[in-house]
């Protein structure tokens, strides 16, 4: 039989329509569920203490299976839970147990009791596989003279109980920063910046992007008194020069204190032009600079944007002691959200769709699961012009049975806004908030590092705590779960630039030196300004998807064939067409890969792994196109391996993947595909591909993989 999809039916009229067929199955179960009169069935639907499960095909349905639950608030207690035997193995009453416990989570229950008599071992174990644990025994009737084991399921809720004992995580909570409505980061920018835009220079078109920009008031540009005075100053008809009086129209930093003004630019001016003897020291021009940058302090602008290399490379001084950041118009814009990437062909799932979703249709589905409707009319209203936005829906026989959204408002410093939500009954629930979280946070931090926050829903414990896996962080009671994603690798040639763009658009500012990352804990400061020290690993885990490269952490390159690259790596030069369904590993954030177990010691928990997709067979394009973080590497019996049933592996067989009875399978996370893969020869040139042509693994160190992740990122430019 092909996998049923479950749906719950909690209508009081179609439940009651279905109470022959409730009673037809709890008769038949006497001996687990004991016997209940019509009438009690009838006063559970009228008092909304009975739920069903239906096959749902195609639009027409019929009975899995029911649930009868009890309980005085905020504790429940499942009474009688079964399903119709030909549905039992595909999860029938799990889908009930899901359902109910989303339902009483959202409403604010604590706990689900069950009492399972001891000679049911059965029922015993599916209350230990949905989350239930043995409390204690108490004896049972006389009749039988059997025990009784009363189990417990504590449900993820925030309520007066549990908020006053509420524990929370030990790690730092890496802050997002928000701004007041209105609140636009002020840029001053110099004298270059502007002459880029009023005449025909190289950097003509970057500045007329940046001036778009303000005028779409995505960014706020001013500029310094002295901006207009050395425009003066250089001016031979100041009345007639249409530079000089379009400058005029230019908004103005607030007027400093003349003293505190003079006092700074002096210590300006000497960081950046005596102490380094920099080009131009000694000039009125040099001097005027460091005015400009003096009343842009003080006046607490966000940046400074110019193209003048000795106020660029003395950036770090200057942000340290007052406070004002330095970049170029390129870095600017490299900080402003783009729209997202088209979608093109979905892959499809066993037995399930992805795509986009509209407004009615996902307003429907909040709907219908009775999501907040601060939530709901957030996330349904139309897109506007102010911010980008993606929306996916999972389907099944095209019933939506899990959404994802996020909206990314434009701006340099922006905060992503991210639902998600599933149909707990679904038995591939985990798997779709999983997809999910990854596509959307994938997609919010594609261009460039972004602080995301997901909505708290309750009734949603999958998704939360997929989300925890995810890096994403929950004080006791916020109404969001938070994360800032980097979206790409961190090596020794982006580090700089990488955590210039982290601290302007998250606030979140990291060690300056990549290599202090070899040790264990490292020093940070978060958004809100407090320090902290962090483990490195636990680091990496909160700004993923990323992976730090540091100077001496060695890692692997391993071959993996076209036909299953394609599928694990999501790697595929084009799309697979609708009618080819994905196994479940290519939707997962945590995937499996088989070789031989000779490679084991390369293998290691926590280095990196880079993929390269051979030519040996499947037209494959012999180039690196992804890597990963190893999480485990285990060998594996060949007849222990059950491929089909392993939802983090793509193969059909272990067989050919070693000589041996073993195999070694290694699972890993943290999965980028290069955006430019390297083919083989640039891997020859830097001694990547051992004495066969990487026709097995070949271990790398911390160097190679910087130079191979720069080459695949785009010459290691941000973009």
């Amino acid at each position: 039989m092909k996998r049923p999809n479950f749906a719950i039916e909690q209508d009081s009229q179609v439940l009651t329509s279905l109470i022959p067929e409730i009673r037809a199955l709890a008769d038949s179960e006497k001996d687990a569920l004991g016997f209940l009169p019509t009438k009690a069935f009838q006063d559970a639907i009228e008092r909304g203490r009975l739920i069903a499960v239906l096959v749902d095909k195609q639009g027409a349905r019929s009975f899995a299976g029911y649930l009868l639950h009890s309980g005085v608030f905020p504790h429940a207690k499942v009474q009688q839970v079964a399903a119709i035997p030909a549905f039992r193995k595909f999860g029938a009453a799990s889908a009930l147990i899901g359902a109910l416990a989303s339902e009483l989570e959202r409403i604010g229950y604590m706990s689900i009791r069950a009492d399972v008599a001891s000679d049911l071992p059965t029922a015993l174990a599916f209350y230990a596989k949905n989350g239930f644990e043995r409390m204690l025994e108490r004896a049972g009737g006389r009749t039988r003279g059997r025990k009784i084991i009363v189990h417990l399921r504590q449900l993820e809720t925030d309520n007066l109980f549990t908020l006053a004992s509420t524990k929370i995580r030990a790690t730092p909570d890496l802050g997002i920063r928000h701004r007041a409505i209105g609140d636009v980061p002020v840029f001053a920018f110099d004298l270059n910046v502007y002459f880029d835009l009023v005449r025909h220079r190289d950097q003509s078109d970057n500045a007329r992007r940046l001036f778009g920009e303000a005028l779409g008031h995505t960014i706020r540009l001013a500029v310094a008194d002295e901006f207009v005075t050395e425009l003066r100053r250089t001016s031979n008809t100041p009345s007639a020069d249409p530079v000089l009086q379009m400058a005029l129209q230019l908004p103005r930093l607030p007027k400093p204190d003349p003293s505190t003004l003079d006092h700074m630019a002096t210590r300006i001016y000497d960081i950046v032009f005596v102490r380094p003897n920099a080009k131009g020291v000694g000039t009125d021009q040099a001097k005027s600079d460091a005015k400009h940058l003096a009343h842009a302090a003080i006046s607490q602008a966000s940046v400074f944007v110019t193209r003048d290399g000795p106020i660029l490379n003395a950036r770090r001084e200057l942000l340290a002691t007052f406070g004002v950041d330095i970049a170029t118009v390129e870095e600017v814009l490299d900080l402003l959200p783009e729209p997202f990437a088209s979608n093109g062909v979905q892959p499809r799932g066993e037995g399930f769709d992805l795509g986009p979703i509209d407004d009615a249709q996902l307003a429907g589905y909040l709907a219908e699961l009775s999501v907040p409707s601060a939530v709901s009319s957030e996330f349904t209203r139309s897109q506007i012009a102010s911010e980008f936005a993606r929306r996916e829906a999972v389907r099944c026989d095209d019933r939506i049975v899990a959404v994802g959204m996020v909206r990314i408002p434009k701006g340099i410093d922006p905060t992503a806004r991210l639902v998600v939500h599933v149909r707990h009954e679904h038995r591939d629930a985990e798997l779709f908030a999983d997809h999910l979280l990854t596509i959307l946070v994938r997609s919010a931090c594609e261009r460039a590092p972004i602080a995301i926050e997901l909505i708290h829903l309750p009734g949603q414990s999958i998704v939360h705590t997929v989300a925890a896996g995810c890096g994403f962080s929950r004080s006791a009671n916020s109404p969001a779960f938070s994360k800032i994603a980097l979206g790409r690798p961190c090596t020794a040639s982006t580090w700089s630039a990488i955590t210039q763009q982290v601290r302007r658009r998250t606030g979140l500012v990291l060690p300056e030196v990549l290599s202090t990352l070899s040790d264990s804990e490292v020093d940070i400061r978060t958004a809100h300004g407090t320090a902290a020290r962090i483990n490195v690993a636990l680091l990496e885990d909160l700004l993923g998807p990323t992976l730090f490269i540091w100077p001496g952490r060695s890692g692997v390159i391993a071959p993996i064939a076209r036909m299953y690259a394609d599928e694990l790596l999501g790697t595929a030069i084009q799309p697979n067409l609708d009618f080819i369904a994905n196994r479940d590993a290519a939707f997962r954030s945590l995937r499996g890969y088989v070789n031989a177990p000779r490679t084991a010691k390369q293998m290691r928990p926590g280095r990196p792994i880079i993929f390269y997709e051979s030519k040996r067979t499947g037209n494959g394009r012999g180039a690196a196109v992804a890597v990963a973080r190893i999480v485990n590497s285990v060998v594996v019996p060949k007849s222990q391996l059950k491929p089909k049933n392993d939802k983090r592996l793509v193969i059909d067989s272990a067989e050919k993947f070693s000589a041996t009875d073993d195999v070694l399978l290694t699972t890993f996370d943290n999965l980028m595909a290069f955006p430019k893969p390297v083919v083989l020869d640039t891997l020859k040139r830097l001694n990547a591909v051992g004495g066969a042509n990487l026709v097995s693994a070949v271990s790398l160190s911390g160097e190679q993989i910087d130079s191979i992740l720069t080459c695949g990122w785009s010459g290691g430019k941000i973009q």
